[in-house]
């Protein structure tokens, strides 16, 4: 028995002997980096994309926007009016600005023709320009009360009425407008605009009757 056991010992050491040791071979240790390592490597190596929503640079154009307004009307009374205008952003949220105005009417039988006793026509045409200032809020406060404005503007008209039987009739309008409106955004440029204005020379040839209303659009450059 005893030379059994002594048998078996050799056999052990012996093969203990054989084994490679893992613990002393650096050469059969495979390191294996984590994918989260190699993402931050490269991601510390590549640039930063840019902002979809970072701020233009601020220029003369970027002060700039346009719009107006525009109407038809058909039926017994067909006209047409057009408005546009421009303004720029002059000091903090002061924008003084200008525009041209046409209108044009034609009133199917619009008074009877005493000499004839027939009904007769009549159209206008109105020319004329207008300057204004305008200041928002937002200049004041950070919230959606920024949205609206104080407005003033003058405004010269010159009429040219025509008749069949007479003539051409021609006067000139002068108008001063006080008020205020709203500017509703619809698109980081594009707006909509609301006003409510008095004219405080309203005479019999005005063809406004206080107070007035007025919609319309604009866009930023």
């Amino acid at each position: 028995m005893k030379r059994y056991l002594i048998i078996i010992a050799t056999l052990f050491l012996a093969l203990a002997s054989a084994t490679p040791s893992f613990a002393q071979n650096n050469d059969s240790i495979v390191v294996i980096s984590s994918p989260s390592v190699r993402e931050d490597s490269v991601s510390a190596t590549r640039p930063a994309p840019a902002r979809a929503n970072a701020p233009r640079p601020d220029n003369f154009w970027r002060r700039v926007s346009v719009g107006g307004w525009l109407s038809f009307q058909f039926g017994t009374i067909t006209g047409v009016s057009v408005s546009p205008e421009v303004k720029v952003r002059l000091v903090n949220q002061l924008y003084p600005g200008a525009g041209f105005i046409y209108q044009y009417a034609y009133y199917n039988d619009y008074y009877i023709d005493p000499v004839t006793n027939q009904p007769a026509d009549f159209s206008s045409s109105i020319v004329g320009g207008r300057f204004f200032l305008r200041y928002y809020l937002s200049g004041i406060v950070d919230n959606f009360l920024g949205n609206f404005f104080a407005h003033t503007e003058y405004e010269y008209l010159s009429y040219v009425g025509h008749s069949e039987n007479y003539g051409d009739e021609v006067y000139n309008i002068s108008s001063i407008f006080v008020g205020g409106g709203y500017k509703q955004p619809v698109s980081d440029r594009a707006f909509f605009d609301f006003l409510l204005l008095f004219n405080l020379n309203d005479t019999p040839d005005s063809p406004y009757t206080n107070p007035i209303f007025r919609f319309g659009f604009g866009i930023g450059l």
